[in-house]
């Protein structure tokens, strides 16, 4: 695995500037929250990147189409990324219509011209980006690359790794597992779930949006940002929850302690502080 330089300012524009694309803004992920929460079993936000073929690459309609989603993590002057994209692009040509890959570089240099030829150099079919304000790259608390993560159709990451995969059979048998997992799992018999309303409102009961909670159980925790009405929703397997405020507004202060749900569907209030 090869880890990614320090990031450096983009060099001063010329009379032809190379240009990158804009971010694709997001309006309901605080990402800041998720900084190192990308693990196996954690539900990845839905989010969006333009791609250097002028298309646009949404998380959750990418999976409305195929049962996987590989992501990987990469800059055009890795080694190892360079010798791992043959045996990934020999495999997307095998699996491209159950599996959706695509490669997001992390260097702050590599604009839509670099990579559009390098994906062109290279004989690249499956889709190329950036990882826009290094959102994954945090979330997944990335050190080296590549770094590769698997995403089922419930958006919950399945597998993740650092380092190249240099055969196309390695990522056959990759692609088999998870196919086969994501194919058990549709068969079997739908849970109940419960349904978790949360309206966060100030002292006076006016509504605060943008506080981001988390709901917990003794194993993982799951982030979840209120709109612009206050409110936010969770969905999940009925049970008790922790329900524990991650940030609010600036302005505003949290309560101390958490919220205990019940094991069923509910609608709860929380409320924190106007200052001032």
């Amino acid at each position: 695995p090869t880890p990614p330089p320090t990031p450096t300012p983009p060099p001063p524009p010329t009379a032809e500037p190379e240009t990158t694309t804009a971010a694709v803004p997001e309006t309901s992920v605080n990402w800041i929250t998720l900084v190192g929460q990308g693990e196996v079993g954690f539900t990845l936000p839905d989010f969006s990147v333009e791609t250097v073929n002028g298309g646009t690459f949404t998380l959750s309609e990418a999976l409305q189409d195929h049962e996987l989603v590989f992501l990987n993590l990469w800059a055009t002057w890795c080694g190892p990324c360079n010798e791992e994209f043959p045996c990934l692009e020999e495999a997307y040509q095998r699996y491209g219509d159950r599996v959706a890959v695509i490669a997001l570089s992390v260097e702050p240099n590599d604009s839509d011209k670099v990579l559009r030829g390098f994906a062109e150099n290279n004989g690249l079919s499956f889709l190329v980006g950036r990882d826009e304000g290094s959102r994954l790259s945090y979330c997944f608390n990335v050190n080296s690359i590549p770094t590769s993560i698997i995403v089922d159709r419930t958006r919950t990451v399945v597998w993740t790794d650092v380092g190249a995969i240099v055969s196309a059979d390695a990522f056959a048998r990759l692609f088999d597992r998870y196919l086969a997992e994501a194919a058990a799992n549709s068969a079997a018999p739908e849970e109940e779930t419960a349904v978790y309303q949360l309206s966060v409102v100030d002292q006076n009961g006016d509504p605060v949006p943008g506080a981001v909670v988390k709901f917990c159980t003794d194993e993982s925790c799951v982030p979840v940002t209120a709109d612009e009405a206050g409110k936010l929703s969770y969905s999940a397997a009925p049970q008790v929850y922790h329900v524990e405020v991650l940030s609010v507004p600036e302005g505003y202060e949290a309560p101390e302690g958490e919220l205990l749900t019940e094991a069923a569907s509910q609608s709860l209030t929380l409320t924190v502080t106007k200052l001032g």
